[in-house]
């Protein structure tokens, strides 16, 4: 089975008050450790989670992105988003923050 990756993104521009230590011990409460990327300009931070087991680690997920700490900056400025079969050029768009945008689901 291959490993795929799961990012948490957040715009930073639009969630001025995000602490990246509210996401991280979240994670880490689960057993989680991600890798962390930044944008050089500051304008987001991204979480990257890689498993064997997407459907998994998106179940285990969920409660944690609706945490009273968390859920107001997911739905500010959150985006979530996975590899697909293809890898990234197949990517799927699971959470984001604009409700416009349309979101697919699990590979």
């Amino acid at each position: 089975m291959l490993i795929k990756c799961l990012t948490i993104q957040i715009l930073l521009e639009l969630a001025p008050q995000f602490d990246r230590q509210t996401i991280l011990d979240a994670l880490h409460a689960i057993g989680r450790f991600p890798e962390i990327d930044e944008d050089e300009d500051g304008k987001w931070i991204a979480f990257n989670l890689f498993t064997e087991d997407l459907h998994a680690l998106w179940t285990e997920l969920g409660p944690v992105l609706e945490q009273p700490a968390m859920s107001p900056h997911m739905h500010a400025a959150g985006i979530v988003v996975c590899e697909g079969d293809g890898g990234w050029a197949d990517d799927r768009v699971l959470f984001h923050h604009d409700s416009t945008v349309a979101l697919d689901e699990l590979p």
